[in-house]
């Protein structure tokens, strides 16, 4: 075959099987071209209309969805449809309804894909309507700052806000505080005020008859004029008496508070005791312009420092450790300190305090005022105040015992694998308003509340594992009434004054007898009404012993099982149902 012929058969494709194959390979090529050719053609006509069709690597990226875009779409298929128009596939919906990312095909820049003018229109003549309505209605509304969105004005989105701190201390948590009295000086709830005699300075007694304190307790009635002169004071009284106003007026008495600097120092065994000082002297400090700050563990260290470099507040409260970590790193000065205390000076030498109490004296100056409050005076807490404290006036308003008109207390038999059917028995019985039901250990805590959320009880446990925004987190609930039985270890047996605080139930019988006071002391707060019961085992009879020796009264049987109806009133504890 000729040169000429073999140029021929490339083109023809010849007569040959190769030049069969070498055809078939050119129209296949040849429809590839084509298809190609269409595809791009394609292509180029649904990026021009801005069709939402997937594109290579190469793609364009959706913009940033609008505020409010998902909105106007929605209100533009139902403009639609109600226009005679076709709304849009499954396929499209699906691919639009995907948040930002890969995979996105764009429309006109600014809308949404395929949002014409008209449904924009239409999207805000419905949000007018909506407004509308909801003017009729009453509401107030706004528009927000992309103008697509109508909300109600002056409501905020509830989002949850966190790592923000607390006033108290810890995390966010919500303070209130009770609605102060309108009172002037000449009211009658001023006038009649029996503060007045105390010693207190006008504005004091406005105050407190403005958070509705009229009549002093005991304790308050000899504590608070001695500790106006500057004295050294080591106070006895039982819990739930009134200690904490009593030494919180004659500091406020004392503090200037034009003068940015710690001048009273409130030291405290327990975080939660450190909240409920700091609380109590919070409602106080709001209306006389005295700045309150507790320090404990478990709380953000770095958000204290920050607050104390911005401001030194004139009265802090906080336990010895996280008290000697800012006065040994020098975020505390208490060069211009005048008042110290020392309250539940008894429970922090038992919890092994002593070393950092001293610590914590020996930081302020010479010339100070110590007030040594506590539930009991021992052989350290007398050894101190003879060590460190001046001529002290010693106040003994009560010992260490149950007030026995106010408590009705009882103990209940029952065998180690029964308590829990007599536990659910009495709370079912009495149906306290709110309980703390005590346990020796932190896995009984844990067990018993879970028994009791699944029998339908509103119960909640606390104790030291528990993290500290946890365990205010439940406080905060327990005082709020959103939890009515609250299991706790002698964690809260001490500065937990909640006067709705009906019943105490020792699940467990305390190992000291002096946690028995601390316990049973929850309830029957300021003289008001309360019971106690406590489970006794079989082999427990040593420890009731005891107990019935430091109180000095027998107590009598009660059984939460028993078909006859109990007494409703609370009845004074002795031996015996009746007495």
């Amino acid at each position: 075959m000729g040169l000429l012929d073999k140029i021929k058969s490339m083109f023809t494709g010849g007569d040959k099987p190769a030049g069969k194959k070498d055809d078939k390979r050119g129209r296949d090529g040849r429809k590839g071209e084509a298809g190609r050719s269409d595809g791009q053609r394609e292509s180029r006509e649904g990026q021009a209309d801005g069709g939402a069709r997937r594109g290579g690597r190469n793609r364009r990226r959706r913009p940033p969805r609008e505020q409010g875009e998902s909105t106007e779409r929605t209100q533009k298929t139902e403009h639609d449809k109600s226009m005679g128009g076709q709304p849009k596939s499954p396929g499209q919906s699906r691919h639009r309804s995907r948040g930002r990312g890969r995979g996105r095909k764009d429309g006109a820049p600014g809308q949404g894909a395929g949002q014409t003018q008209d449904s924009a229109a239409g999207s805000q003549d419905s949000q007018a309507e909506a407004a509308e309505t909801s003017r009729q209605r009453g509401d107030s509304y706004e528009r927000d700052s992309s103008g697509s969105h109508l909300r109600a004005r002056g409501k905020k989105r509830s989002r949850p806000r966190r790592g923000k701190s607390s006033e108290l201390g810890g995390t966010a948590q919500r303070i209130e505080f009770p609605e102060l009295l309108e009172v002037t000086e000449q009211s009658e709830e001023v006038l009649g005020n029996e503060f007045r005699p105390l010693g207190l300075s006008d504005r004091l007694v406005l105050t407190l008859a403005a958070n509705r304190f009229r009549i002093p307790t005991d304790i308050q009635r000899e504590m608070i004029p001695e500790a106006i002169r500057g004295r050294d004071i080591l106070g006895q009284a039982k819990t739930g008496t009134g200690k904490t106003i009593a030494f919180l007026m004659p500091i406020f008495e004392r503090v200037d508070p034009t003068r940015a600097a710690v001048q009273a120092l409130i030291v405290v065994p327990t975080r939660e005791l450190c909240r409920q000082v700091t609380w109590e002297a919070q409602r106080f400090g709001r209306t006389l312009e005295a700045r309150v700050m507790s320090v404990y563990g478990g709380t953000s260290v770095s958000r204290e420092v920050e607050a104390l470099r911005i401001s030194a507040p004139q009265i802090m409260v906080g336990t010895p450790g996280r008290l000697l970590d800012h006065i040994g790193s020098g975020n505390v000065n208490l060069s211009e300190l005048k008042t110290l205390v020392l309250d539940e000076a008894d429970r922090m030498f038992d919890i092994g305090f002593r070393q950092d109490i001293i610590r914590i004296i020996k930081a302020c100056p010479d010339k100070r005022q110590i007030m040594l409050l506590s539930a009991t005076l021992d052989s350290e807490v007398e050894e101190l105040s003879e060590r460190y404290m001046t001529d002290p006036v010693q106040i003994y308003v009560s010992k260490d015992e149950i007030t026995v008109e106010s408590i009705w207390q009882r103990i209940i038999s029952a065998e180690r694998g029964k308590k829990i059917d007599k536990l659910i028995a009495l709370l079912r019985r009495e149906m306290p308003t709110q309980s703390i039901i005590f346990t020796n250990t932190k896995r009984m805590s844990d067990s018993l509340s879970l028994r009791l959320e699944k029998l339908g009880f509103k119960a909640r446990c606390i104790h030291s594992d528990l993290s500290q925004n946890k365990r205010e987190r439940i406080m905060d609930d327990f005082r709020t009434g959103g939890i009515e039985h609250l299991v706790a270890t002698d964690v809260a047996a001490r500065g937990l004054d909640i006067t709705g605080i009906s019943h105490v139930i020792n699940y467990d019988v305390p190992a000291n007898p002096e946690d028995y006071v601390h316990r049973v002391g929850r309830t029957g707060r300021m003289g008001s009404a309360g019971k106690a019961f406590t489970f006794v085992t079989p082999t427990e009879g040593k420890e009731l012993t005891q107990i019935e020796k430091l109180i000095n009264k027998m107590l009598g049987e009660y059984d939460p099982e028993a078909h006859e109806q109990h007494q409703t009133q609370p009845q004074p504890a002795g031996v015996g149902p009746q007495a």
